[in-house]
């Protein structure tokens, strides 16, 4: 029984390594995104003279945000407490 839960314990933590690997991987991906997505909001801003356009950096940048704590903050530290 105590070796089954060690091994438990073991593939929990592999688990949580890989899903903070993957997360630390797809931030590199959506920052990519989201620089360029702020740049081509904001000259089309600036061209159109209409601050509408920018609207979608808003939730972009929660997705970011919450990306970021996920990989390298203390989102999981937060939610195992």
């Amino acid at each position: 029984l105590e070796r089954q839960l060690l091994m438990q314990n073991q593939m929990r933590e592999r688990q949580t390594a890989m899903q903070i690997a993957w997360t630390r991987e797809f931030l590199k991906y959506f920052g990519t995104f989201f620089g360029l997505a702020a740049i081509g909001l904001t000259a089309g801003a600036i061209k159109k003279k209409n601050l509408g356009v920018l609207l979608p950096i808003v939730p972009l940048s929660f997705i970011l945000a919450y990306q970021y704590d996920m990989g390298y903050g203390t989102l999981l530290e937060r939610i195992k407490g």
